[in-house]
Parts: structure tokens; sequence; C-alpha cells
């Protein structure tokens, strides 16, 4: 080799446990025997690595991308005004003023949070002093803690939630604990794992321990697929006592997308099923979502940005089996 080319060839890449440059594990073989048992780990580990499957998301969000194009996280009826205010770039406050509504009392919110890379802090308070707060800790790019924290004046409402994510490169962990009393083992305890078996598809399993008190025990489990194309995405749940959630998500092109849901129940004689329909269209100034299901009830939402930092919010519910309706208008300014 010439002078020339060893200047301009790359160096030799060495491997060390310490550093993150080295060989990856499906480039560096196990040193063991494949036919020794003590080294399967490692060799499973190796072959798997292989593939490279990606990861296939958390268990919690399976159906997320379907969830955002239904108006049910964002409906909302009487008057509702927030105001947020952007102290520093890792500092926020917001403040929710709601009134007229038929379900709720008028309400007043105070909303603050904290975020960085690692650390993500959120607190909620309303007039009636009940507080909500949510921390969660990353510890590495892998893992991360999250404790979320309910108090308030009700008795047997308050609620504390401490739950932990790993995320490796081609499945997902979650263990999550409600209400943990570590004396008695009661509360409501969940385990999840999601697993890419392709590029395309993953599937995985959740578990639920149920002791609301020390004699009595209740268990679940659930089982999903997840398969996820070029511009969709197909999810079945199938859950204990014979209830099934199947849906699929439709990426038109960038600013339209549809979904749908479908709930089953069949236990015994049984039989009862709900289909929704969602639709979110984003246009230059506005994004419009609109969700309608068999049992008769069309609700639509629209976000009108009247200036930087200004929106306007009209939302509405018609529920034509009931003969209830809904209907609220807002603002959202941001400073």
């Amino acid at each position: 080799m010439s002078a020339t080319e060893a200047a301009t060839a790359p160096p030799a890449r060495l491997y060390s446990p310490l550093t993150t440059t080295a060989f990856t594990l499906k480039d560096q073989q196990p040193a063991g025997s494949p036919w020794n048992p003590l080294h399967w780990p490692h060799w499973f580990n190796y072959q798997k690595a292989r593939l490279g499957l990606p990861n296939p998301g958390s268990f919690e969000r399976l159906h997320r991308e379907v969830k955002d194009t239904f108006t049910t996280n964002y409906l909302f009826d009487g008057a509702q005004a927030n105001i947020v205010k952007e102290l520093s770039g890792n500092f926020h406050v917001q403040h929710q003023f709601s009134l007229g509504s038929q379900v709720m009392p008028p309400m007043y919110n105070f909303m603050s949070g904290y975020m960085t890379e690692r650390t993500m802090v959120q607190g909620t308070m309303d007039n009636d002093t009940n507080l909500n707060a949510v921390i969660r800790q990353m510890w590495s790019p892998r893992m991360a803690t999250k404790i979320v924290a309910q108090l308030t004046n009700m008795p047997g409402h308050s609620m504390l939630q401490v739950e932990n994510d790993y995320t490796g490169s081609d499945f997902s962990l979650n263990l999550k604990a409600m209400n943990p009393n570590p004396m008695e083992f009661t509360g409501l305890y969940m385990a999840s794992y999601l697993q890419s078996v392709t590029s395309n598809l993953a599937v995985g399993s959740e578990v639920v321990l149920q002791r609301p008190t020390a004699d009595m025990e209740e268990t679940a489990m659930s089982l999903v697929a997840k398969y996820t194309g070029s511009d969709f995405i197909a999810t079945a749940q199938l859950q204990g006592m014979g209830a099934i959630q199947a849906s699929y998500y439709q990426r038109i092109n960038e600013k339209v997308d549809f979904g749908v849901e479908l709930n089953m129940m069949v236990q015994g004689q049984r039989r009862e099923a709900v289909a929704t329909v969602g639709g979110k269209f984003d246009f230059r100034q506005a994004t419009f979502r609109g969700q309608i299901d068999t049992t008769g009830r069309v609700s639509a939402v629209l976000e009108e940005k009247m200036a930087p930092g200004f929106s306007f919010l009209v939302s509405g519910d018609l529920d034509h089996m009931k003969g209830q309706s809904k209907f609220g208008v807002g603002i959202m300014l941001s400073a």
C-alpha cells in the first residue's frame, strides 16, 4: 500500500465493550461454539441482530395512528380558553378556563412543565386543588421510568402509577404498577412485550394481575399482532373475556389520514360490536377531524390557525340514538 493510500484508508475498528464505535453485534461473531448450550444465548442474539429487525414501538401506543384521526381526545363542549406561555426553552406554563359544559362544572386548570433531553416534569392543578403530576426520566437511550400521581379530595380516587420502559433494537418491554402495596402485594400490575418477527410484522402479549385485596386475585392476558406497510398499519388485539379490538390506519397523502376501529365482545350469548371511522385533514391554516360510528354518533373538531400563536376551535358531537348533542368553541393562545 502506498503512503497516499495508507493516509486515506479508514482506521481499523477494534472491538471494545466500552466504546460505541466498535463492531455491532451482527458484525462480531460469538467466540463460543454454537453446539455448546452455554453459548446459545450469544448465538441467538447474533443471528437475531443479523436480521436487522426494526423496533415495533410501545405496546400501549399500538393504535396511536388510528386514535389520532379520531375526535375522541379533542372533543369538548361549552366555552374553553387555553393560554400557553413559554418562559424559557425548557419551562412553560398554561392556563385553561372552561365553562358552560353539560357534564363538567366551570373549571380553571393551571399547568406547568419542565423538559430537557432526559427529564420531563409536568403538573396540573384545578380550582378544587386536585393535583396531577407526571415525571419521566430517561436513564439511557433504551431505558426510561415514568411516575404518574393523582391527588384528589375524593376518598379512593387518589392514584400512584410507576412504570419502566425498555426499548430494544427489535422489541419493547413495559412493566407497570398502579397503587402498589409491597407489604400486602395489592394493586394492579401489568407487563407487556412486543417483538418484531419480520420487517413488517410484530407480535406481543400483555399480562394483567389485579389484587384489590390480599385474598382476591384476578389475571387477564391479551395477544396482539401489528403489520406495518408502506402507507398503512393494521393491528389486531385479542383480550380476555372474549373482547376483540382491531384497527386499520391508512395514509392517503401528507395531508389526509383515515382510521377504522372495530371493537367486539363475544362472551356466551352476548354479541356486541361497534365500528368507528375517522379522518384527519390538514389544510394550510386548519386541521379538521371527523368521526362516525355504528351507534349513530357523529362528531367533528375544527382547529383554525387565525394568526401565529392564535387558534380558534370548534367542536361538535351528535348522538342520534340518545338524542343528545354537545357543542363547544374555544381559543388557544401561545406566547
